[in-house]
């Protein structure tokens, strides 16, 4: 385990957190390449070997050493922008290892997408069909496509974080799908290649991927019937991870991925398949390094008060998500407190009467599970300036 007690003292890779933090300052995001590199090699182990490709799902860290790590793992890139483009190509990807999803692509972003060459287009409207065609014939080019299908799948996971139903603004019902692939020879600049879906993010129960894998069986023999030929199959992403316990290796916390692997393989594997996992590559990988400004009590509440905030991880406000706090030095007693940040907003905390070690000015705590969605929603709201992030390597 990367993250562990060495003398009280919580460490990365061998190094006291606490050393980390007065040597770069706080708020401070600390990445492990160990643990990176392990969790590359674990989704490959259970995917790639079954010949599913992998393409990791940049809007959870789009840092570059974290992308570069990525690509030299052997995966590709799914990306949702045009800055997210801009990124994976600087990061050394070509056009072929790249997938672009997301609901609102742009004209210029598909310009620029369709000039890199970039691999395939998950298609979530009509009206960016006729985009694609059109920008697809004024390059000279032909697209390869996926249309996005809301299979209208509940994740089981959070309201705001749930992609596959219907209410939800992600992809089209079945029937538009399936009568875009009847009327494809409309739109000649296009390759209908395949079907993607993606219904939701952190979802820890297995029955959701396999409901889709099974109705994904269905409409494909749905287009067979109607002789409609496809050869690309995108499940998605969306594996969660424990945040209560924020060190434990992923294959601990979602034991699942080899079962769901072999579960798509044997009944979708005459199709080429693609997965898209994002938080479960980078969460555990790194924590964000916060420093106590002081303790007040109001007669009512303690309160920590700390430097890093919403506008280093936004989670907490956004979602009400939990993060795991973890004091850097290990006194032992304690209270039951809110940890909050200084940003002048009262959903500003990390946690609300969270049982806490013992905590005064300058000590640090590490708030777990910060590689996703993270740095990559960071802010600059009352004018606060970005964090550093730092790789521990592998020699420390």
């Amino acid at each position: 385990m990367t993250f562990n007690f060495q003398s009280d003292k919580l460490t990365c890779s061998g190094r006291p957190l606490d050393e980390l933090g007065k040597a770069y300052g706080t708020p401070l995001f600390v990445y492990s390449e160990d643990t990176l590199r392990r969790n590359i090699l674990a989704l490959k182990s259970e995917f790639a070997d079954r010949n599913i490709h992998i393409s990791y799902a940049m809007k959870a860290n789009n840092n570059h050493a974290v992308l570069k790590m990525m690509r030299q793992g052997g995966l590709g890139v799914d990306i949702v922008s045009g800055g997210e483009l801009h990124l994976a190509l600087a990061a050394g990807f070509t056009g072929a290892e790249i997938s672009f999803a997301g609901i609102g692509k742009t004209r210029s972003e598909l310009v620029a997408a369709m000039q890199a060459d970039v691999s395939q287009y998950n298609v979530e409207s009509t009206f960016e069909l006729e985009m694609l065609n059109e920008i697809a014939g004024e390059l000279g080019k032909t697209a390869v496509i996926l249309m996005r299908l809301n299979p209208d799948i509940d994740a089981q996971t959070h309201p705001k974080i749930t992609t596959g139903l219907r209410e939800n603004k992600f992809g089209m019902p079945a029937e538009e799908v399936f009568q875009h692939f009847l009327e494809q020879s409309i739109y000649p600049n296009l390759n209908f290649a395949g079907i993607h879906c993606h219904i939701g993010s952190q979802i820890l129960n297995p029955a959701p991927f396999t409901d889709l894998v099974d109705y994904l069986v269905e409409f494909t023999e749905r287009l067979g019937q109607a002789g409609i030929s496809i050869t690309k199959i995108d499940l998605g992403g969306g594996f969660g991870v424990d945040y209560e316990s924020p060190f434990r290796d992923i294959m601990d916390t979602t034991p699942f991925l080899g079962k769901l692997a072999e579960y798509a393989s044997n009944k979708l594997g005459k199709y080429e398949l693609f997965i898209q996992p994002g938080r479960v590559l980078v969460a555990n990988a790194a924590i964000l390094l916060t420093q106590v400004i002081g303790v007040k009590n109001n007669g009512h509440k303690t309160f920590v008060i700390v430097d890093a905030a919403m506008t280093e991880m936004v989670r907490p406000s956004l979602y009400s998500a939990y993060h795991a706090l973890i004091p850097v030095q290990n006194r032992g007693g304690g209270d039951v407190v809110d940890v909050v940040g200084p940003v002048c907003e009262t959903g500003d905390y990390f946690a609300h009467s969270r049982q806490l070690t013992e905590l005064k000015a300058g000590d640090y705590i590490a708030l777990g599970s910060a590689g996703a969605y993270g740095y990559a929603m960071a802010s600059n709201y009352n004018a606060r300036p970005t964090p550093a992030e730092i790789m521990v390597t592998l020699d420390g």
